[in-house]
């Protein structure tokens, strides 16, 4: 059966004109008349004048496959890339495409796109300048976060006892994620007396520690213990809400290892296999890995199979997270999940129609996420002023 048709329009790069080392953003525009039958993967090549492909960004398209019906019609996304330092000054041609594991897919070429040979096609140039201005900080620009209309649902402002347990059922929070899937390099531990939470004066420590009599309990042999908060049980009792603005004030260790982070997970019985099969996301308001420039947001769909993705570098002012407390905020609408920093939105993308539960909140301070911990100081400490959600005050999908 023949695809049906996608037509390629040409891209913007902004900023214009790009120092080595910098952040720059691209807009990928297509139009597609129906969804395509099989799932392919977008590439993105920028090419030197002797056609050398000095860097790539292949990415699968937002949020779902192209076989989904969401594939049709103006199709318009912002990706984020970063220039190799030390590359030359001068023009690079991009270039885009389909392919699977069959091969490329033949496309038309809008108006102001170039044909060229291998069913790849021109959409824009980047231009690389020494001497043009870094892309500013996405936590800088203009606050927009409107809350009027909103009322608080959910507070946890660490003024008490911290409300925990293993794994409940009864607590406001769990200290695992409920489906039995804790991650990193480092063992989410079970509440002890001053370990790995500590409140005082309305705030919440949260500490990764290394004793070498930890690894003899963990079937990995993970000499690290840290913590994790979760507002559900493994059956799907605690706090959820599915549309709404989520917020946490917080602020990060730093240092390559770190892993601290955000979280919403669509809430089900975990302990029904079939619970969440007709859909299951996952928004990570904020991943950080330790750059001291910038974080991580990125929203999963789970369910329904296959696992998908779409993400963005936040660029942030050096040492920004974790120099001070500051507002990592994710506003949930039928229409757009939305991110904020500080009340100034960073990133925004499509509502995938797989999200159709409730939202819980997870937060946590891991360590690894891919990348080596030897440099990370025992004890590391992740501090939390506040976990605050807001729904509107007619909402009734809570």
């Amino acid at each position: 059966m023949e695809e049906p048709l996608t037509t390629v329009l040409p891209l913007t790069v902004t900023p214009k004109r790009v120092p080595p080392g910098s952040q720059f953003r691209v807009r990928f525009n297509w139009e597609a008349e129906e969804p395509l039958q099989k799932a392919y993967t977008i590439f993105v090549h920028f090419l030197d004048n002797r056609d050398k492909i000095i860097f790539q960004g292949d990415h699968e398209p937002p949020l779902t496959q192209t076989n989904l019906p969401q594939w049709r019609g103006r199709i318009s996304y912002e990706k984020r890339f970063q220039v190799p330092r030390g590359l030359a000054d001068g023009s690079y041609r991009i270039v885009v495409g389909l392919y699977n594991k069959e091969g490329r897919l033949k496309l038309k070429a809008g108006k102001g796109v170039v044909e060229e040979e291998g069913m790849r096609y021109r959409v824009g140039t980047l231009v690389v300048d020494s001497k043009a201005r870094p892309m500013p900080p996405d936590t800088q620009g203009k606050k927009t976060l409107d809350l009027r209309g909103y009322e608080l649902v959910f507070s946890e402002d660490f003024d008490g006892p911290l409300d925990v347990s293993a794994w409940g059922p009864g607590t406001r929070w769990i200290a695992h994620t409920p489906w039995r899937g804790d991650f990193g390099d480092a063992a989410f531990a079970d509440p002890a007396p001053n370990f790995p939470f500590t409140i005082e004066n309305g705030i919440l420590r949260i500490e990764a520690r290394r004793e070498e009599e930890f690894a003899e309990l963990d079937p990995w042999k993970r000499p690290w213990r840290s913590g994790l908060l979760c507002s559900n049980d493994p059956k799907g009792n605690g706090f959820s809400l599915k549309y709404g603005y989520f917020e946490m004030r917080a602020k990060l260790p730093g240092g390559q290892g770190v892993w601290p982070a955000f979280w919403l997970v669509s809430s089900y019985d975990r302990t029904d296999p079939d619970a969440g099969k007709d859909g299951a996301i996952e928004i990570d308001v904020i991943e950080y890995y330790g750059f001291p420039d910038s974080y991580q947001s990125v929203v999963h769909i789970w369910q329904p199979e296959p696992h998908r993705a779409d993400g963005v570098m936040i660029k942030t002012r050096e040492n920004e997270v974790t120099d001070d407390f500051h507002n990592y905020g994710c506003m949930v609408t039928p229409e757009w999940i939305m991110m904020f920093f500080d009340g100034v939105e960073v990133w925004r993308v499509r509502t995938p129609p797989e999200h159709n539960k409730p939202l819980m909140i997870l937060l946590n301070l891991a360590l690894g996420g891919g990348w080596p911990i030897d440099k990370v100081k025992s004890p590391t400490y992740m501090f939390v002023d506040w976990v605050r959600v807001y729904a509107k005050r007619s909402d009734s999908s809570r």
